[in-house]
């Protein structure tokens, strides 16, 4: 899969992500116009970056690469068993808890490859990665949702499945038509569809990112202290998670290491919020905007720290095939 903002300069995504977060929180009238179209343009985003994968989706799905399986049986299944455990032992209210859930039982977001391509670490794993995590995540949401009992998701079988297949299965196929008849016809037609199609996912990721904020600021000036609170809860979790990653792959190299942090650090919590719906809680939705606030300014900041040679690869050249297995 190719990265889908591969053709613009390094500098403008992680800008532009930054742009978006904030737009609707300063003008909540843009998010409010643009939150009718958060889950069409998320159905929008995802097809298009299945459909510009280098292989068919299903390949990386049947055929991934063995060195993502360590990362994902830490990331979908590990990190949601802690956050259970963690939440029982320190007695968290269950809408908190149930929160924290949703966000370690999701995929990892469609700008991971993008986040390797900034630290110029090869972007085949978090490729694989972000494809399976987004097709283990309604395994994963469901088992573990309905592990935490009482507290679990309020949802009924037949429409987790009927969202599952909207959100999931029907972009899949969609992705695998569009690829295979670009494929087949001949260049330069080829090159400007693709160019098309990232356009296209460049911005429902914008419309995606400012309508995800609408009633964030409504929220903020009624109940302050809930907003920072779950400011803080997504940064906690992030900060977290990090740690967990590098202390568990730290023996493994530093591109498979970090490729293990983006993985399962930068989940598409949205994706999630379009599965359940506010079976997680009322505030759900905010939850979700909020999150987004570290998520879409990280980018920048690791922009910046690789810039000036604060973090990076020392083995950028190195494919995925290359990592040692866990």
């Amino acid at each position: 899969m190719q990265n889908i903002t591969r053709t613009a300069p390094s500098l403008i995504v992680p800008t532009l992500l930054a742009i978006v977060v904030f737009s609707g929180i300063i003008f909540p009238q843009l998010a409010a116009l643009a939150a009718p179209f958060v889950f069409p343009s998320l159905f929008i985003l995802l097809t298009f970056s299945l459909s510009l994968s280098t292989d068919q989706p299903i390949t990386v799905l049947t055929k991934p690469d063995p060195a993502v399986w360590g990362i994902m049986l830490w990331q979908m299944a590990f990190i949601p068993l802690m956050v259970i455990l963690v939440g029982w032992a320190f007695h968290l209210p269950a809408d908190l808890h149930l929160m924290l859930l949703a966000t370690a039982v999701s995929g990892t977001v469609f700008a991971a490859p993008t986040i390797a391509h900034l630290l110029k670490l090869d972007s085949r794993l978090p490729i694989n990665g972000m494809v399976l995590s987004t097709f283990l995540m309604p395994v994963t949401l469901f088992v573990f949702g309905k592990a935490l009992g009482g507290a679990g998701l309020d949802i009924s079988i037949s429409q987790y499945v009927s969202r599952v297949g909207l959100f999931l299965l029907l972009p899949l196929l969609l992705s695998i038509l569009i690829n295979w008849f670009v494929r087949g016809l001949p260049e330069p037609r080829t090159s400007k569809i693709f160019a098309a199609l990232r356009i296209g996912a460049i911005a429902s990721l914008v419309v995606f990112g400012v309508g995800i904020m609408d009633g964030v600021a409504d929220k903020f000036a009624t109940d302050p202290d809930r907003v920072v609170m779950f400011l803080l809860i997504a940064i906690g979790f992030a900060v977290a998670t990090v740690l967990g990653t590098i202390f568990l792959f730290w023996s493994v190299g530093w591109d498979l290491m970090i490729a293990a942090a983006i993985l399962s650090v930068y989940r598409n919590i949205g994706l999630t919020y379009a599965l359940i719906g506010t079976a997680a809680g009322d505030d759900f939705a905010i939850y979700v905007g909020v999150s987004q606030i570290p998520m879409f300014l990280s980018p920048l900041l690791i922009h910046v720290l690789h810039q000036f040679g604060w973090i990076g690869s020392d083995s950028a050249g190195r494919r995925a095939t290359d990592f040692p297995r866990l």
